[in-house]
């Protein structure tokens, strides 16, 4: 198969895609992940990492970093997960998506060399990954666990520092129902004799303390200063920016940078984390998808001046719905939509659960944009969240 869209929409389709299918694509065992990795060379074993996982800022950490080390010179690859739009944001190395053309090489080399273990799709992408990172001869790669940490496909590399950004009640069904037995799953990735960093107000620390001292890894915690006056990104990047810079630290005697300055918004190129698309009024995007986001938006937006709040909706079928609608920020009007992913909640249970008048449903998330933009004035702001399939949607269409 030569042809990248294809060889894309097939893996999608034929290999079990969390993305896609959710709780069903999960394969809580790394013996697929040492398997298919070891029938390209085992790549991992010949590069440097930086681990990172967490509830929620791992993504932002992974790019603050990425952005970090690129502009010092270094050759970084980068792996997270999910996609917006197209599947080639997953891996990056030095400004550049993988190419097109070494995605379908690498699908020819090795589609019947895997099918006998019959990878799922992330394991398919954590293997890419490693194999294009060594094929760049890259620096340093900074990877984001897709899901958990201790289960993660890629759990089987060995870093320089492992990072823990924040815990919270996500993914329960597979990671566990309390906040304790997720930190126990996130803390898998702790290495022995390898640092580990925990972001700033980390729930559940003694938990990772305990982990550190049976494996001789030597614990850091970011620092807690949130107050950078010439920033223009939200309070919980700061949080990030202060684990990402405090991993810098940690590491300057392997990967030396000199002093960062304090200008967190020229290291952050991510995309649908309050991300401003539109001025007159206010538009923004943020992927928030989970109980900690939606919290940390609201406090947000009580940063912002603006008349009225519009308030764009869209949830996945695996959300705890009743606790994210309560938590969501008062608004004028609410629209509650769905994006083209399979996993995607009908917006009329949205509606039916929050049980407000104020409230409205479109089926069509390109109408649910197009019909708030009609009626929001200048002054005043509106917000699309709920998951990163809506966000995606939202910026291939309009942005």
């Amino acid at each position: 198969m030569n042809n990248y869209k294809k060889v894309v929409e097939f893996l999608f389709e034929q290999y079990p895609s969390y993305q896609k299918k959710g709780l069903d694509a999960y394969k809580p065992d790394l013996s697929n992940i040492h398997g298919i990795c070891k029938i390209i060379g085992n790549p991992q074993n010949k590069l440097k990492f930086i681990h990172v996982a967490g509830t929620n800022g791992k993504g932002s950490v992974c790019n603050f970093l990425y952005n970090i080390y690129q502009k010092a010179g270094y050759k970084v690859g980068l792996f997270t997960s999910p996609h917006l739009i197209d599947f080639r944001e997953r891996i990056v190395v030095d400004e550049d998506l993988i190419s097109k053309e070494f995605i379908v090489d690498f699908y020819n080399q090795n589609i019947e060399r895997f099918r006998e273990i019959s990878p799922s799709f992330f394991e398919w992408s954590t293997a890419l990954s490693f194999s294009y990172f060594e094929d760049s001869k890259t620096d340093l790669n900074i990877i984001e666990t897709g899901l958990g940490g201790r289960l993660d496909s890629t759990n089987i590399i060995k870093p320089e520092l492992s990072i823990i950004t924040s815990i919270g009640m996500d993914h329960a069904s597979i990671l566990g129902d309390t906040i304790e037995k997720i930190a126990k799953e996130k803390a898998g990735i702790i290495k022995d004799n390898t640092p580990t960093l925990l972001g700033a107000d980390l729930e559940q620390e003694s938990v990772f303390k305990n982990v550190c001292n049976v494996k001789n890894s030597k614990l850091y915690i970011a620092d807690k200063n949130i107050e950078y006056p010439e920033s223009s990104l939200p309070d919980y990047q700061i949080k990030n920016w202060n684990t990402a810079k405090k991993a810098t630290e940690i590491l300057q005697n392997k990967f030396g940078i000199g002093k960062i300055k304090n200008e967190p918004h020229k290291f952050l190129t991510i995309k649908g984390r309050w991300q401003i698309v539109g001025k007159n009024p206010l538009t923004i995007l943020d992927i928030g998808h989970n109980e900690q986001c939606i919290i940390e938006l609201r406090n947000q937006l009580k940063k912002e001046t603006f008349n009225n709040l519009f308030l764009i909706v869209g949830f996945s079928k695996d959300k705890n719905i009743s606790t994210l609608l309560n938590l969501l920020p008062k608004a004028k009007t609410y629209y509650f939509t769905k994006s083209n992913n399979d996993r995607s909640l009908n917006p009329e249970i949205l509606k039916t659960k929050f049980n407000k008048e104020d409230s409205v449903v479109y089926a069509d998330y390109k109408k649910a944009f197009e019909g708030v933009k009609k009626v929001a004035k200048e002054e005043d702001l509106i917000l699309v969240t709920g998951s990163a399939f809506l966000i995606g949607d939202i910026l291939d269409e309009f942005f």
